[in-house]
């Protein structure tokens, strides 16, 4: 699971053609957060993993809709000198997989004009995916406290 995420998120980062994606089922993917907009390959990939996962937070926390996807990875970059993940636990087997999760860093750098002084910053939230016979993600559902997050 971890290694099919990070495979995931490094595509969606560094691949810009979606069509290069081996993580995902290319005709089934959807992704969402907390209950937010389901977006599909093309959708997705088009705004970035940052606005697809922060899409459910209120407006003044997090406006998706103004904010592009080069925009979207430039604050987090700026904010965090490494931001890793890792799975905790996976409470089912292929073909529905769901799992917890943790996101962590070191606020080192500036997010929108606060600077950080190195705290430690963890986020942790609960996944469940769906993959194919080949492995490929094709429906993933993302939970986590995004407004303490951000």
């Amino acid at each position: 699971v971890e290694n099919l995420v990070k495979t995931w998120e490094m595509e969606r980062s560094h691949k810009l053609d979606y069509a290069e994606h081996k993580s995902v089922d290319q005709e089934k993917f959807r992704i969402s957060a907390n209950g937010g907009k389901v977006f599909n390959n093309v959708e997705a990939n088009q705004v970035g993993n940052y606005n697809v996962l922060l899409n459910a937070c209120p407006a003044e926390i997090w406006d998706g809709e103004n904010t592009t996807w080069e925009q979207s990875h430039e604050k987090f970059h700026n904010a965090f000198a490494a931001f890793p993940w890792e799975v905790l636990e996976v409470f089912s087997g292929p073909p529905k997989v769901a799992f917890s999760w943790r996101h962590w860093g070191n606020f080192t750098g500036t997010y929108e004009e606060n600077q950080g002084k190195g705290e430690l910053v963890e986020l942790f939230g609960f996944g469940i995916a769906t993959v194919n016979d080949k492995l490929q993600l094709c429906d993933v559902d993302i939970y986590y406290n995004a407004e303490e997050f951000i």
